[in-house]
């Protein structure tokens, strides 16, 4: 009984959140703050290299996120030209197709709308028009949420408590890393930064 009970206090979510904030006050308070970091000399020399790479790195997971729903749904969609898997009627079959196709839509946007936000591109100069990307980028997953929504039956209401934590849970993320660059015009990095050394976590100025 008593091993149940642990067992779900460490899978709460608040729970560690709370002792996130423990630490975080108590090192705030008591915890010494770490001298501010020594410039690395392989990095300033190879900094547009590293930038390439981890752009490239960023794009090619953002593609890969969204093959796997692209595939799935066409696998779905099969019995609509294939008439070995007729199952069911076309318009219970395209429903269900599509509604499978919006929650991996939905996850993948959530994943890109992070990835994206951390490109080179969006570290610096955020004019209007990269701003209004980030904004439609962050809305994808409560765009594709509400579109399952109006997909699945009503009388599946089970579906959508999972569903909605899922959509909800891409949307902060997306704001998390892009609202800043939105809002501020800062990219998150920096502001996350500053808000670190307020908590005494680091010093000095952000590294470029």
């Amino acid at each position: 009984m008593a091993a149940l009970t642990i067992s779900k206090i460490f899978s709460n979510t608040w729970f560690w959140f709370g002792l996130m904030a423990v630490v975080v006050i108590i090192h705030y308070f008591w915890g010494k703050t770490p001298p501010p970091p020594k410039p690395s000399k392989f990095l300033e020399k190879h900094k547009k290299t590293i930038t390439k790479v981890t752009d490239t790195f960023l794009i090619s997971v953002v593609l890969f996120g969204w093959v796997p729903s692209i595939f799935m749904f066409v696998i779905e969609i099969k019995p609509l030209w294939d008439p070995r898997y007729k199952f069911l009627p076309p318009t219970e079959t395209l429903r269900g197709a599509f509604a499978f196709f919006l929650i991996c839509a939905t996850y993948a946007s959530g994943l890109s709308g992070i990835l994206i936000g951390m490109l080179s591109t969006f570290h610096s100069g955020l004019t209007k028009v990269k701003r209004i990307f980030l904004i439609v980028i962050s809305f994808l997953p409560l765009a594709f949420t509400i579109l399952f929504f109006l997909t699945v039956p009503k009388e599946k209401p089970e579906d959508f408590w999972p569903m909605f934590k899922l959509g909800l849970g891409g949307f902060i993320s997306c704001w998390i890393i892009n609202g800043p660059a939105i809002i501020l015009g800062k990219h998150f990095l920096p502001v996350a930064w500053n808000i670190l050394r307020r908590l005494r976590w680091v010093s000095g100025e952000y590294p470029r």
